[in-house]
């Protein structure tokens, strides 16, 4: 298995401004606050390299993302204004079970939740719809070894992180 490596897409991010709010300020750049799915008070510092640039309350982002979630810079990246204090919630997320590449090692596809395949590739979620959904399999395990032997054939590699 692979270590899941964040792609800095954002999207876990972009709907938790209802899940993670800010309760206090306790200093320049500190702030108290509450992540409502796992219960977590946690203590947040804005990353050094943010500091200068960042403050919560003065944004112009939607009201659904985190509060502390920065906008995308040149290259499309988004990041996490206090990442070195994380809730745990965040710290442990995974946005997906699998990630599919294509022959070019360019990633085309993720897996999540119940064998569920998100993405813009057409051959893929060709492939997908007609060979992988329908797969009859006993358990999570064999699922998993005929979705890879089916994609294998086709030219892609699955990565696969626990």
């Amino acid at each position: 298995m692979a270590e899941f490596l964040c792609t800095l897409c954002g999207r876990c991010c972009m709907g938790m401004g209802r899940y993670v709010k800010i309760t206090g300020q306790m200093g320049s750049g500190k702030y108290a606050a509450r992540h409502e799915i796992s219960k977590e008070t946690f203590y947040a510092t804005v990353d050094r390299k943010h500091r200068n640039s960042f403050d919560p309350f003065d944004r112009s982002t939607p009201v659904e993302w985190c509060p502390f979630l920065i906008d995308a810079d040149e290259e499309g990246n988004y990041y996490c204004a206090v990442h070195d204090s994380i809730p745990g919630f965040c710290r442990n997320f995974k946005c997906c079970s699998y990630r599919i590449f294509d022959r070019d090692k360019n990633s085309v596809g993720r897996v999540k939740g119940s064998f569920n395949l998100i993405s813009d590739d057409n051959d893929l979620k060709s492939i997908w719809e007609s060979e992988i959904k329908s797969l009859s399999c006993n358990d999570e395990e064999e699922q998993k070894e005929q979705m890879i032997s089916v994609l294998s054939k086709k030219g892609y590699f699955v990565e696969e992180y626990d």
